[in-house]
């Protein structure tokens, strides 16, 4: 027996309205979560010794670096700070008051330790020096290319206030400074 067309219009009315049905049906239900990139932002205080001091004349200056690094907010809700470790030394060439010489080549490497047991490796690290508004600032930028947040963009500012020449004409020079430190990751 053939439908009528009555009856045919009713099988598709009904189809209509239940498609119709299940189109409201899914607006109501949550979007699927689109994928958020990764960010952590870390704010603490990093304190240098020189030996020997810094004058206004360039020389090669070992310097000593403590970093504390307690404050974190981040998309891993598992990372609250950085275990910095420290002091570190490194030796730094044609090191002045107000002026030390940033890596501006690259190629430079650090292992970021976070509190929750995970690490980042940064490379390629190019660093800028800068000196405006009373604050003398070295930036350095790299790529994370393993541990955690892997392929994010790097970057950590140590902050200082400018010098007083008159510190560095002191006897034995500028030896000690206290600033901060900010560490960004974005990415991933």
């Amino acid at each position: 027996m053939t439908p009528t067309r009555s009856a045919r219009r009713t099988r598709l009315t009904r189809r209509a309205a239940a498609l119709a049905a299940m189109v409201a049906a899914a607006a109501l239900l949550p979007a699927p979560a689109a994928h958020a990139a990764s960010s952590t932002t870390c704010t603490g205080t990093t304190h240098v010794t020189y030996t020997p001091g810094l004058t206004l004349t360039p020389q090669t200056v070992t310097v000593d670096e403590t970093d504390t690094i307690t404050s974190c907010t981040s998309t891993d809700s598992t990372i609250t700070g950085i275990n910095t470790g420290g002091p570190f030394s490194y030796s730094v060439p044609n090191a002045a008051c107000n002026y030390v010489e940033a890596n501006p080549a690259g190629g430079g490497q650090l292992t970021i330790h976070w509190n929750n047991g995970q690490t980042s490796t940064l490379t390629g690290l190019v660093s800028e020096l800068t000196a405006t508004g009373g604050i003398v600032q070295n930036i350095a930028t790299g790529t994370v290319t393993a541990g955690e947040f892997t392929g994010a963009a790097a970057a950590i500012t140590w902050a200082y206030p400018l010098v007083n020449p008159l510190q560095c004409l002191a006897p034995g020079g500028l030896t000690t400074q206290n600033g901060t430190i900010l560490v960004q990751i974005t990415g991933a």
